[in-house]
Formats: C-alpha cells, structure tokens, sequence
C-alpha cells in the first residue's frame, strides 16, 4: 500500500502562504515603515537648529540677491551634517526662518 503524500504537501504549502500573506507580510511592513518614519522631537529641534543656522551663515556670507546661492548652500549644509529630507519639507522650513529672520532683524 502506498500513501500519496501530494495531497497534504499542498495542504501544507496553502498553510504557509496563507500565513505569511496574513502575518509575515504586515510584520515585515510595519517593520520597513518604522525604519522610515518621521524624525523624533529631538531630531526634528537639531534639524531646526540646523536649518537655522545655516540660514544665518547664508545672510552673512551672500548678498541680498542671490537668493538660490543661499539656499544652496543651506542645502549642502544639511547634506554634509548628514540630512537626507525630503526637498519640500527642508524648502518650508527654510522658508520658515528666513521669514523668523527678517522679522527679528525689523
């Protein structure tokens, strides 16, 4: 007599997706989308102080028209204290201090 061992093979392997579409799958995602998440309360502030800095370098060391040369080079600031943050986050927040900028110097 022989046992045709197909059948629960499949079975098995049915099992096996199932639970890794079900648990693995989520569990992996949840894991990636931590790794990525936003900054913390304190990385935000050093990137704050960051920006703002670079902000105040820029005003010194360019004229008042060169405008894309400062934000260039609080870009590359950032870049080289290891920042990698979305573009349109950065731009708002360096926006932001020049705005904070002009009004503590009125």
């Amino acid at each position: 007599m022989q046992i045709d061992l197909t059948q629960i093979i499949l079975a098995v392997i049915t099992l096996l997706g199932a639970i890794t579409t079900g648990y693995v799958i989520p569990l992996l995602k949840s894991k990636l989308d931590n790794e990525n998440a936003k900054l913390s309360e304190s990385q935000q502030s050093m990137l704050q102080a960051a920006i703002k800095t670079g902000v105040f370098a820029a005003e010194q060391l360019f004229n008042s028209d060169q405008g894309k040369q400062k934000k260039s080079y609080v870009l590359s600031l950032l870049e080289s204290q290891g920042y990698a943050i979305d573009s349109a986050a950065v731009d708002a927040a360096i926006e932001a201090a020049v705005k904070k900028l002009k009004i503590e110097v009125s």
